[in-house]
């Protein structure tokens, strides 16, 4: 079985809004697990271990307990971080959950030349498909940094893939249950206005 990019983003929205996450930054995480989907890296992945620590979470950003990525990540885009502007700089981000996450956003500075480094992403190489990712990449908090380069970080020829893979159904399932939590229960108001099969079921 395999999910396009589309119900891939239907599922991330749903889930990170079920996990607690306002509709901005639910709709931010979705565009951050596509990105990485697309480029042949495990978005979906990342977001299920993420949002499990995300649950109650209240960590700003740049708290030692470990920032959300994805308010960091739109804090940079955002222009409220100043980063780097030139090749010498470096602008620390202190410890950030599930860094992964971050990439598609560090990856849309302008001039798209930015460079994240986090434990278990290439430090001075391009990112290319079949790379292995080590586990603290996906899951707990990592130190990371963003730097200026002289090329994209992640080669713009991987964005080819447009299917997320079988190999994720096991975060699917688990995304599915965090997306459960925004649906709302049936009552006799909604089955007697026509939702599932009234208050009489006949089958």
């Amino acid at each position: 079985m395999s999910w396009s990019l589309g119900e891939t983003a239907a599922l991330a929205l749903k889930a990170a809004r079920g996990a607690g996450m306002s509709w901005g930054l639910a709709e931010e995480t979705a565009a951050s697990v596509v990105w990485l989907h697309s480029h042949g890296l495990p978005g979906i992945s990342a977001l299920c271990s993420y949002l499990g620590q995300y649950l109650g979470q209240t960590a700003a950003p740049q708290s030692p307990e470990g920032g959300c990525p994805i308010m960091t990540g739109c804090a940079l885009i955002d222009g409220m971080t100043d980063v780097p502007e030139t090749s010498s700089q470096t602008l620390d981000l202190g410890h950030v959950h599930a860094p992964l996450l971050l990439l598609p956003f560090v990856a849309r500075l302008e001039p798209g030349h930015y460079w994240l480094q986090a434990p278990g992403l290439p430090g001075t190489v391009s990112i290319t498909k079949g790379d292995g990712w080590q586990s603290h990449c996906l899951r707990g908090s990592g130190s990371c940094k963003v730097s200026l380069g002289n090329r994209p970080q992640v080669d713009p020829a991987l964005q080819t893939i447009t299917r997320v893979d079988g190999r994720f159904t096991c975060c699917v399932d688990r995304l599915n249950a965090y997306a459960y939590r925004t649906y709302a229960p049936a009552t006799g108001q909604s089955r007697m206005s026509g939702a599932g099969a009234g208050l009489t079921d006949n089958d």
